[in-house]
């Protein structure tokens, strides 16, 4: 069915084009997930996040990072592609045969364009969603008891109090430790400080009914006393039960990355109309960059396929910093919100316009570009 609209040499760069964008995405991907993972890593190792939560974070970050990389990832793809076509002669080839700059267009929007419809999606719906999940798992780490995720062999500091944990080891679940010191500060009848010291054997976790956490003190000690004075109390015991210092778990997201596309739009917020200007920028972003990087990606085999690689990451650098800042300027009314980010895009345009015209040797070069040409027999399909 295809083969009555799209000749080989639609299906060959389409091709060409998909599994280079492809690869680009998987590369840039691996690159900022391992980086990723070695952070939440570290972060579970020092007990600032629970080792359940790594995964989870770790899911929702590539996620995003997925969204915010097809633009790059299309833009490097295309050029990469087409710079490959021009390094073989391919190109050179085409043109024997007919086909001119304009005619690369088809097989490039065939690849494009169901891109830039799933970017779409993905940027208004999937990505606030998203947002909204992490600002979630953040929230209920958070809001966890604080002397959770501890290290054995370390001082163990809550966030939230003044709470210090020391224990030597601990079992594999966490759940049963050893050898554990716990030292918190309270106040006695008097609104004086005391100092109250646990010391015992072996400590482990448990919840009562209300879903409350508590440590079970086995065969330990109590010290109790005003600091700097050495009136102290000791008590024995042999099981003593402790409820840990928890916070209250707020469900609250009001980041405007969490805020849903439909909140937007139905908003008079400034900084609301800025986000969903920035949503909007990705999908047209991503289009604007894969239709310049054709005219961008001309090279010559002595050059190789990587001699505009550098200017291509450059132009990628100030657009995205553009947005950055016109993003900046809608929040703050530096620029009226009608124009929003448009004027960033129109940058785009310009762009486009000047290297399709360097390439075509000047405006009547570039309009002959226009006319259709017939192509050779051999490169149509039967």
């Amino acid at each position: 069915m295809l083969n009555r609209y799209f000749t080989i040499i639609d299906r060959y760069i389409s091709r060409e084009l998909l599994l280079t964008w492809l690869a680009v995405t998987l590369v840039l991907m691996l690159i900022l997930l391992s980086g990723t993972l070695a952070r939440l890593l570290g972060k579970a190792a020092e007990g600032v996040i629970p080792g359940d939560a790594v995964w989870a974070l770790l899911l929702f970050t590539g996620a995003r990072y997925l969204i915010l990389l097809i633009p790059l990832s299309l833009y490097l793809g295309v050029l990469l592609s087409f710079s490959r076509l021009y390094k073989d002669n391919e190109m050179a080839a085409l043109g024997a045969c007919g086909v001119g700059l304009m005619r690369l267009y088809r097989p490039l929007l065939m690849v494009v364009l169901p891109v830039t419809g799933v970017m779409l999606y993905l940027t208004l719906f999937m990505m606030p969603w998203v947002s909204q999940q992490a600002e979630l798992l953040k929230s209920e780490i958070e809001n966890r008891s604080e002397l959770t995720g501890l290290t054995a062999g370390r001082f163990n500091a809550a966030k939230k109090s003044d709470a210090i944990m020391f224990l030597q080891r601990q079992s594999d679940d966490g759940t049963e430790m050893f050898n554990v010191f716990l030292h918190q500060t309270n106040k006695n009848t008097k609104n004086k400080l005391l100092d109250n010291i646990e010391s015992a054997d072996v400590a482990r976790r448990y919840k009562d009914e209300e879903g409350r956490s508590f440590i079970m003190f086995e065969n330990g000690q109590t010290y109790e006393g005003e600091p700097g004075t050495s009136d102290f109390r000791i008590t024995q015991y042999e099981k003593k039960g402790i409820y840990l210092p928890e916070q209250q778990l707020v469900r609250k997201v009001s980041r405007k990355k969490a805020v849903s596309t439909g909140d937007l739009w139905s908003s008079n917020r400034v900084d609301y109309r800025a986000e969903l200007h920035w949503r909007l920028s990705l999908p047209i972003g991503a289009f604007l960059l894969a239709i310049l990087a054709l005219p961008l990606s001309y090279t010559t085999p002595r050059k190789g396929r990587y001699s505009k690689l550098a200017l291509a990451i450059l132009i990628y650098l100030i657009y995205s910093n553009l947005l950055g800042i016109g993003q900046s300027w809608v929040e703050k009314q530096k620029v009226p919100e009608w124009l929003g980010l448009w004027w960033v895009h129109g940058f785009a345009i310009s762009l486009i316009i000047y290297w399709w015209l360097k390439r075509a040797g000047g405006i009547k070069q570039f309009l002959s570009q226009l006319k259709p040409r017939q192509l050779n027999s051999v490169v149509k399909t039967s």
